[in-house]
C-alpha cells in the first residue's frame, strides 16, 4: 500500500502540485505517519478495503488524535485523485471514520496572573519579552512575528504594518538519506498581495522595547555577522531569526517556575482578543485587527473567548452581510 502510495506521490502529486509546503507535508503523511501505522504492511493494493483504512486510522488514532484528522483528510484527497466516481474503490471516500481535531479551549489568563507572567518575562534571561509582548499587546501571529523588520513599524503613527512572516518549509526527496534527505528549515517570505497586508497600533511602551532590542541585536550581528536576515528584530543568541518551538519551550518554562497555567504564543494572541471584543464594537475592525477572512470563524472564536469569561458577547456583527462570504 505505501508503495502505491509513493507511486501516486511521485507521479500525480509532485507533477500536479504547485506548493512545495503540500508536497512536503504529503511525503510526511506517507512515510512518518501512514507506514509505521500500517496494520498488515504486506496486504496487497486490491484487498484494500474500507476495514483496513479504518483499522489505520484507529492506529494512528491511539498515538494522535489530532493527527488521525490529518490522516483522515489525506485518505480522502487521496481517494477522491486516485478513483473515478461510481467505482467501488471510490466508495472508500464514504466508508472512511472520521476523525476531527480536537479544539481546546484558549487559556485567558487573570490580571493577576497577567502581571505575574510579564514581570517574569521581563526579568528572563533568554530576551524574548518583546515577541510576547507582540502576542499580547497587538495580536500578532507567531510567524508574523518572527517575520518582523525594523522598517515594519512606523514610530509617528504607532503602528506596525505586517507584509511578511517567518515560517518553516519542509523540503523533502529521497527516503534513503544523504544529501536529499528531509530537512526542516526556516524563511522569511512576502504575503501575497497588499490586500493581505494589515496594520495594527502598538502600545508607546513597546516602541522602547525595540529600541533596546535593536541595540542587542547590533551586538549580535557583530559578533556573528552574515547569519541573519538583514533588519530583521527577532534575532537568537547567535544571530539566526527565532523560531516558535523555541519561544514555547521558554513560555513553558516561565510559567512553570511561577506555578501558572501553561500557555502558547496563540494564548496571548487569544488574551489580545478578549481585550479587543470588550474595547471594540465594531466586528469587521475586529476582523481585520486580528487578521481573520473569514466571519464564521470570527464570531465562533468571539463567542467561545466570551463563554470562557462567563460574558455576554456585545459586539455588532452586520447580518445578513456576514453570511454572503463564501467558503
Amino acid at each position: 500500500f505505501v508503495n502505491y502510495l509513493e507511486s501516486w506521490y511521485q507521479n500525480k502529486c509532485l507533477s500536479n502540485s504547485t506548493s512545495s509546503s503540500t508536497a512536503a507535508y504529503y511525503y510526511w503523511m506517507i512515510f512518518n505517519v501512514i507506514e509505521p501505522s500500517l496494520p498488515d504492511k504486506e496486504r496487497a493494493v486490491d484487498d484494500i478495503d474500507a476495514e483496513y483504512l479504518n483499522a489505520l486510522l484507529a492506529c494512528i488514532n491511539q498515538k494522535n488524535e489530532n493527527t488521525a484528522a490529518s490522516a483522515y483528510r489525506f485518505l480522502r484527497v487521496f481517494i477522491k485523485d486516485s478513483f473515478e466516481p461510481d467505482t467501488g474503490d471510490y466508495e472508500l471516500f464514504f466508508q472512511l471514520k472520521k476523525y476531527s481535531v480536537l479544539e481546546k479551549d484558549p487559556v485567558l489568563y487573570t490580571a493577576e496572573q497577567l502581571t505575574c507572567f510579564l514581570s517574569a518575562a521581563k526579568k528572563d534571561n533568554t530576551s524574548h519579552y518583546l515577541e510576547y509582548a507582540l502576542a499580547l499587546y497587538c495580536g500578532l501571529k507567531p510567524g508574523e512575528i518572527l517575520g518582523l523588520k525594523y522598517d515594519s513599524f512606523d514610530l509617528e503613527a504607532g503602528t506596525v504594518t505586517i507584509c511578511g512572516l517567518h515560517a518553516r518549509n519542509y523540503v523533502s526527496a529521497d527516503r534513503n538519506g544523504g544529501d536529499n534527505s528531509q530537512s526542516l528549515k526556516y524563511s522569511g517570505r512576502k504575503l501575497r498581495s497588499d490586500s493581505n497586508y494589515r496594520t495594527v497600533p502598538v502600545p508607546e511602551f513597546l516602541f522602547d522595547e525595540i529600541r533596546e532590542r535593536r541595540y542587542l541585536n547590533e551586538g549580535i550581528l557583530l559578533r556573528y555577522p552574515g547569519l541573519a536576515e538583514e533588519g530583521a528584530l527577532c534575532l537568537g543568541p547567535y544571530g539566526k531569526v527565532k523560531t516558535l518551538p523555541t519561544l514555547n519551550t521558554r513560555l513553558k518554562k516561565i510559567t512553570q517556575s511561577y506555578g501558572l497555567p501553561r500557555i502558547s504564543l496563540g494564548d496571548l494572541r487569544y488574551m489580545y482578543l478578549a481585550d479587543l471584543i470588550k474595547r471594540e464594537k465594531q466586528f469587521d475592525k475586529i476582523m481585520k485587527l486580528f487578521g481573520y477572512a473569514n466571519p464564521y470563524r470570527m464570531l465562533g472564536l468571539c463567542q467561545q473567548i466570551a463563554d470562557i469569561q462567563g460574558e455576554t458577547l456585545t459586539i455588532n456583527v452586520p447580518f445578513p452581510e456576514v453570511f454572503y462570504y463564501k467558503m
